[in-house]
């Protein structure tokens, strides 16, 4: 049947009718609409299918780091580089990276980890200076290791962290002073994990022990401020502090600390740490060339092994990788991360690392440490160094 009946409208409007369109005509048309709008769906649904797959595909780089947000021309770290000593640089470790490191366990909360922080130097040690050789120097790393504890205990505590300062002013304090105080926090600790296994009198006795360092506050062994980590190797009682702080898996040492070379060579951040075996190396050389090896009181001990080396490397790893991360000025063109023997991280049990934050001889290093915001933004990257630890060992 023909549908030819003019409309009303166009009759009255003298407009001609179209009385030639017929059904099978209208149907055709209504169907090549259809067809229309399909394809245009497909098309649309096509589109946003590559766009999330597109999104998909950017955030699995993201999260395995190649892509950095921050940093976008930041690659994960060779597995293949090692430095000069043998010893595997933060680049060649075979711990992951901070761009390849999982989401931390911790999701950004702290609550339940300890951290010591040890701003070094103070008082009659100024640390490094600038100039050299000057009564009145410009720049004291004390001041800038204990401002920038400062800033890093504010940005642990913000996250839940239990902090612990071993300086809060600029006062001297003897290293086995840090190291006695150290102990005293970690035995308190463990006995609220109710893991201190012995007897009230020798705890007592412990504490006294480590009193007398805090109370002689000195370094020599004539001063008797060293007590019971005087000497090569490990002492029965500080043995057995070590096993208690090996239990402590939550709780780290972080030394602060800014570096110098005379000479104007090198730039950036360094972090350290020990093993067993850099320990023995040292105390193997010092035996010949260190006089207080020589003295009668000073006890030679057979070789100790028992150290977290591992995780020492570990978490000196993560710090460098995620202070040069948030700040790449501060690659170093030294040695990035190295074992060797310091007394903050020998005498005692804990996870520790001595980051050497910048070179104050150094002067891009020098305007970069004077600049707060860059101060706040290396606080923030060695607490995140921190979470990253806490996150891959639990």
């Amino acid at each position: 049947m023909k549908n030819n009946q003019p409309l009303t409208s166009d009759l009255e409007s003298g407009k001609k009718a179209n009385t030639t369109q017929t059904y099978s005509q209208t149907n055709r048309s209504a169907r090549s609409q259809t067809k229309y709008a399909r394809r245009v769906l497909v098309g649309c649904l096509l589109i946003v299918s590559l766009l999330l797959a597109l999104g998909g595909g950017v955030y699995i780089l993201y999260r395995t780091g190649f892509i950095n947000i921050n940093n976008p021309f930041i690659r994960p770290s060779s597995s293949s580089e090692r430095d000069n000593r043998g010893l595997p640089n933060s680049n060649g470790l075979d711990f992951p990276t901070v761009g390849g490191l999982k989401k931390p366990a911790t999701d950004g909360d702290l609550t339940g980890y300890t951290v010591i922080l040890d701003p070094g130097h103070g008082g009659r040690d100024e640390g490094c200076i600038f100039p050299f050789d000057t009564a009145y120097p410009d720049y004291r790393e004390c001041d800038y290791t204990l401002e920038i504890a400062n800033l890093v205990s504010k940005e642990l505590t913000s996250r839940g962290a239990e902090v612990y300062m071993l300086r809060e002013d600029d006062s001297w304090i003897s290293l086995y002073n840090r190291l006695a105080t150290t102990h005293m926090i970690c035995l308190e600790l463990a006995e609220e994990k109710g893991i201190l296994d012995m007897s009230s009198s020798h705890r007592k006795k412990l504490l006294e022990d480590l009193q007398d360092c805090i109370d002689i506050n000195e370094d020599t062994v004539a001063s008797g401020g060293m007590g019971i980590m005087v000497g090569s190797g490990v002492g029965d009682e500080l043995e057995e502090l070590f096993e208690i702080e090996y239990q402590l898996d939550d709780v780290i040492y972080i030394a602060i600390h800014l570096n110098s070379s005379p000479s104007y060579t090198y730039n950036g951040t360094q972090i350290f740490y020990v093993t067993d075996e850099s320990v023995i190396e040292s105390e193997a050389r010092q035996k010949n060339t260190n006089s207080e090896y020589q003295r009668s009181d000073f006890p030679i001990r057979d070789e100790y092994y028992g150290r977290q080396n591992e995780q020492n490397q570990l978490l000196a790893s993560l710090l460098y990788d995620s202070i040069t991360g948030a700040m790449p000025e501060l690659v170093t063109n030294g040695d990035p991360v190295s074992a060797d023997n310091y007394a903050v991280l020998r005498e005692h049990g804990l996870s520790g690392a001595l980051v050497e934050v910048a070179f104050l001889s150094d002067s891009g290093d020098r305007e970069i440490l004077n600049d707060s915001k860059n101060l706040k933004k290396i606080a923030r990257s060695i607490a995140d160094g921190i979470e990253e630890y806490f996150s891959e060992i639990s």
